[in-house]
């Protein structure tokens, strides 16, 4: 770089780069950090006159309230995720980090990616809202393979249109993409990109959540005592070995009300161990790394009866009791079927939406459709009438109160359910019943 040119005493330089005949230039700014820039001329009266008017410009910007430099939002949103990136590989990042990046680089940057970061107001949230609504239903019933079977490529895309045109997404959803966002324009006030004052009041426009499909105590035990014959009959060797490791996932679930996913895709061995209480039987802990962080909860003791079928087929487990094993602190995910494969979440989750749809149970009576997660709301439905108390049973399950009393509220009438039916008053025997 050729000896720079000083046009206005410590705040504005000119100078050029290596072999370009363009000159560059460098002004100063409120917080002291320097902005480069081209000139775009080799002329040198011109760059001179150029520096000035940007010097100037952003020196009018900041008595405005105005940041004096910004960036496209792709950049900015690169930085905050490489910022959350550290703090989850450092240890001390929150889980929900994940599914910021994931919003970010699916959802944020194709949509606001070569927009100034300045630049993104109400009228832009507006559209994004749209275009990220239409994008979801697209995408959720591109999954619905059954929907296009027998289907053309023109019915297929009228099929997407629709879906693309009345799909809205859920208030969790617009919480966690707004959440996001809010990342991105936090680095972005960090480094004066933007100021507080053009920080845009981000829109909270979404479905209610409501609860998901879940299996009754009968519905739970059916499933629980078909699904080894069931996992017998795949006509394939990895197909069997699947469905033997879906018998032991789902009753581990049930039994623990883990979330599927993350939480128990990452489970190993050492992730479980022993309490031991004086006068007690020893409890069974999990700790696990969820939605909310760090967490240990006990198992039901029911819990260890999968936990001994699957040691008796992974590959890599030579421990004859399962005391030994959980000592052994041994570093290997859990879920593994006899090949030694990992098992995925997206093999599972299929391989059970099979099950339910063979065995007409797909959906519930209250027309809502069952799935992997299902197994966590039946947990916590059936804690709740057995009348486990609830503050407890949010730290058990890592969730709030408030999302248990909202998604539960529909079962508190079966905590009561004697006083309700009039047996603590009228013998069983004495009522009519109805024909």
């Amino acid at each position: 770089m050729r000896e720079s040119i000083s046009v206005l005493d410590k705040k504005v330089n000119i100078y050029k780069r290596g072999r370009s005949s363009k000159w560059q230039a460098s002004i100063k700014l409120k917080n002291g950090k320097w902005e480069r820039f081209s000139t775009g001329t080799d002329n040198e009266a011109e760059a001179r006159e150029k520096a000035l008017q940007l010097y100037y410009g952003a020196e009018a910007k900041a008595e405005n309230k105005l940041p004096q430099s910004t960036r496209k939002f792709r950049n900015v949103a690169k930085f905050a995720i490489q910022r959350m990136q550290d703090e989850l590989d450092g240890g001390g990042g929150k889980v929900i980090y994940r599914d910021y990046i994931r919003v970010i680089n699916n959802y944020l940057i194709p949509f606001f990616g070569n927009y100034d970061i300045a630049n993104v107001n109400v009228k832009l949230l507006k559209e994004y809202e749209a275009w990220r609504d239409a994008k979801m239903g697209r995408e959720i019933e591109e999954k619905r393979l059954s929907v296009f079977k027998g289907k053309s490529a023109e019915e297929k895309e009228k099929i997407l249109d629709a879906a693309s045109k009345t799909f809205r997404a859920k208030q969790s959803t617009v919480n966690t993409h707004n959440s996001s966002l809010n990342r991105v324009f936090d680095e972005a006030l960090l480094n004066g990109w933007i100021t507080e004052s053009i920080k845009p009041r981000l829109l909270n426009k979404g479905i209610e959540s409501d609860s998901r499909g879940a299996f009754t105590e009968e519905e739970y035990t059916y499933i629980a005592s078909h699904l080894r014959k069931w996992a017998n009959t795949g006509h394939r060797k990895a197909t069997r070995e699947l469905r033997e490791v879906l018998a032991d996932y789902i009753g581990f679930l049930a039994t623990t009300g883990i979330r599927a996913g993350t939480e128990a895709y990452n489970l190993k061995w050492k992730n479980l161990q022993r309490i031991k209480i004086r006068g007690k039987h020893p409890y069974l802990a999990v700790n696990v790394d969820g939605k909310r962080g760090k967490r240990r909860l006990i198992a039901m003791d029911s819990a260890g009866t999968y936990l001994l079928s699957i040691m008796h087929y992974h590959p890599r487990i030579n421990h004859k009791s399962l005391e030994s094993l959980l000592k052994a602190k041994v570093d290997d995910y859990i879920f593994v079927d006899r090949s030694g494969n990992r098992i995925t979440t997206d093999a599972l989750r299929g391989s059970f939406k099979g099950f339910l749809n063979k065995h007409d149970m797909r959906f519930g009576a209250d027309g809502k459709p069952r799935s992997l997660y299902s197994l966590r709301h039946t947990y916590a439905t059936m804690a709740l009438i057995d009348g486990r108390d609830i503050y407890q049973l949010s730290l058990q399950m890592g969730t709030s109160v408030e999302m248990l009393q909202k998604f539960y509220s529909k079962v508190s009438a079966l905590h009561h359910a004697e006083e309700h039916s009039g047996r603590t008053k009228y013998k069983l025997t004495d009522l009519k019943q109805p024909d």
